[in-house]
């Protein structure tokens, strides 16, 4: 069984046995996991329903302070993710070669999003990008989104290498750039 296949084995039975149907605890039944451009842009009442990762909260706070205040108050939950969830995450965001373009905080909030079974929202392309190569739902917060899934290697400036991480080609030394691969 191929990487992929474990990953997307994985987090569909997941979700199915966080359940999209009827074993949902009732709290989580009109959840979605939001992303921080939601936390940013939508109106707070509109916050309640949903779910972020703890680590949002310093991203807000540095965006905005006034935002932080208010969404601390009246705001969404907030949630840490498991070690097991941040890995998986981080599996998935690997195969599509997305894992260099994500923050530690969107791998936070990737990670709850498909351990939860919960949609994500969130108008980072490389997020939705994951999300579909595993099957996860997910819509925009402001941008309709991706149309297809893309997958992307990092590619040694200097040699021409291709690697799976990094900043630097562990070959050359020089600079290794993201590339979203060539679709057939």
């Amino acid at each position: 069984m191929g990487a992929r296949q474990l990953i997307l084995g994985m987090t569909l039975s997941h979700c199915r046995r966080v359940g999209r149907l009827m074993s949902r605890p009732s709290f989580l039944a009109d959840m979605e996991v939001l992303d921080t451009a939601a936390l940013l842009s939508w109106p707070v009442d509109l916050l309640v329903n949903g779910l972020c990762a703890t680590s949002q909260l310093s991203e807000v706070q540095r965006l905005s302070p006034a935002r932080h205040l208010l969404i601390e108050s009246q705001g969404p939950r907030f949630q840490e993710p498991t070690s097991s969830d941040i890995e998986a995450a981080r599996a998935a965001s690997q195969l599509t070669g997305d894992l260099p373009g994500l923050s530690s905080v969107d791998i936070d909030v990737l990670a709850l999003a498909l351990s939860s079974g919960l949609v994500l929202v969130t108008d980072d392309y490389r997020m939705q990008n994951v999300c579909e190569s595993v099957n996860h739902p997910w819509r925009g917060v402001i941008q309709s989104g991706v149309r297809e899934v893309r997958n992307h290697s990092l590619i040694c400036t200097g040699c021409g290498a291709v690697h799976t991480q990094g900043d630097v080609c562990p070959d050359c030394g020089s600079k290794l750039k993201l590339k979203r691969e060539k679709s057939n």
